[in-house]
């Protein structure tokens, strides 16, 4: 009896030890934490910090992010009739292993003090034939100046993908979840599910 236990567990952590050797995660430099107002003005210009660009690579999808890839800040400056605006900005190129017809990125976002801002997702329903890349540009709008000064990191992963032959993969959050509690200890499960 005690034998079979034995092995039980062994086959169980061969099991997970396989399943964490699916998933790849990537990190680089994000560019300067400084964005750009025009006139020669910069957001932060007196700082040196490097903002951090994370990409989770998970093996078990039908897709993978091709290379590393993160969030940007970007301002905008109005017209005569609006106000200029803040934007996160993405640009990402990913592989289909599969004849593939829709797919959800995410981006969580966290500030220069580790917590978490808000998870930028992008859905993109198109065909893509296995064995091609696609690449796709993600752009979302920011509340507040303060938002853009703070934000300091991004985890980028493949949320879900749909295949052409209609099935459905989802990420396995526990990879997405230790990545992030890097950054915040407080991050859970439940924090994949708030998205902006």
């Amino acid at each position: 009896m005690k034998s079979i236990k034995y092995l039980f567990v062994v086959v169980v952590i061969f099991i997970f030890t396989s399943f964490i050797e699916a998933q790849d995660v990537t990190s680089s430099p994000g560019g300067s934490i400084q964005t750009a107002l025009g006139y020669g003005l910069f957001l932060n210009k007196d700082s040196s910090l490097t903002r951090e660009w994370i990409t989770i690579h998970d093996g078990s999808l039908p897709i993978d992010i091709v290379g590393t890839v993160g969030i940007e800040t970007t301002y905008e400056h109005g017209d005569k009739y609006s106000s200029g605006r803040y934007i996160y900005n993405a640009t990402y190129e990913v592989t289909a292993k599969e004849d593939l017809v829709a797919l959800e990125i995410n981006f969580i976002t966290f500030d220069i003090w580790g917590e978490k801002v808000k998870t930028l997702s992008a859905t993109e329903i198109i065909d893509i034939a296995a064995g091609s890349n696609k690449k796709f540009r993600g752009a979302w709008n920011v509340s507040s100046e303060n938002e853009v000064s703070e934000f300091y990191a991004s985890i980028a992963y493949i949320a879900q993908v749909r295949t052409k032959s209609g099935k459905v993969y989802k990420a396995n959050p526990t990879l997405i979840i230790r990545q992030a509690q890097k950054y915040s200890s407080k991050f859970s499960e439940s924090d994949l599910e708030e998205k902006k």
